[in-house]
């Protein structure tokens, strides 16, 4: 799964539920549904609203408000949020990792707006959170595929030499084949070594932080020994595999 490629056609509607304009840059065949009867609310988050939109093509809408004001009120105009996501999907998909497909994004032209963007993607099919797997399977086999697969993958992103702002177990989606599908794919690549560390330390320090207690001692030592393993394989990898106690 990766992103579309876009049309060079801007379009500006009024989407439902947001009750401003919008710009937006779609795949060419892509067209959201405008019916407030299609939008449905799936999550609450502090700082998004993702909504099912049943239409010709049905989709999933992640509509982001501003973290940080003015500078995200500002920064959108260059780099927005949803603009951020596609460019990082593509990035993934382009080293190997899936990423949801992507028709398109689109930013709201006012500096006023409740939503700063608005990031257009295929719906998945049937899947659960990495939250879920480490949280309620009891099946030994399955988690330790499961974190076996994350090593792998956040080795070959950060042997890649880039760094994935927010990764942690809810920002991965497993579908039933047991694959992993990576989201909310804000990605930057570091100049320096340094910067690298300290962004394997933070996404280390997230998903911690979002285990809680769910994952167990064992298995912390199971999932560092393979991250270690698989980041020196890696030419930029090599340099922060000791970074992995």
């Amino acid at each position: 799964m990766n992103s579309m490629s876009l049309s060079a056609r801007w379009s500006r509607c009024l989407l439902p539920v947001t009750n401003t304009l919008w710009r937006l840059a779609l795949a060419s065949d892509f067209q959201p549904a405008v019916d407030p009867s299609k939008w449905h609310l799936l999550h609450r988050g502090p700082h998004s609203r993702i909504y099912h939109v049943h239409g010709t093509t049905p989709c999933v809408v992640k509509l982001a408000m501003p973290r940080s004001k003015p500078r995200d009120n500002l920064r959108k105009y260059v780099a927005c949020q949803a603009k951020r996501e596609f460019r990082g999907n593509r990035t993934l998909a382009s080293i190997g990792l899936r990423t949801p497909t992507v028709y398109g994004w689109g930013v709201t032209p006012s500096p006023f707006a409740y939503y700063e963007s608005a990031l257009f993607m295929r719906p998945l099919p049937d899947f659960k959170s990495g939250l879920t797997v480490i949280r309620k399977e009891n099946d030994a086999a399955k988690r330790r595929h499961f974190l076996d697969t994350l090593a792998e993958q956040l080795a070959c992103l950060q042997g890649n030499g880039y760094i994935h702002k927010d990764a942690h177990f809810g920002n991965l989606c497993v579908p039933g084949d047991g694959s992993l599908v990576w989201i909310d794919n804000d990605i930057r690549r570091p100049a320096t070594i340094s910067a690298r560390r300290s962004g394997l330390a933070k996404s280390l320090r997230l998903l911690e932080k979002t285990a809680r207690d769910a994952v167990a001692p064992h298995e912390w030592q199971f999932f560092n020994h393979r991250l270690r393993t698989c980041l020196a394989r890696w030419p930029k990898g090599e340099e922060l595999a000791h970074e992995v106690r």
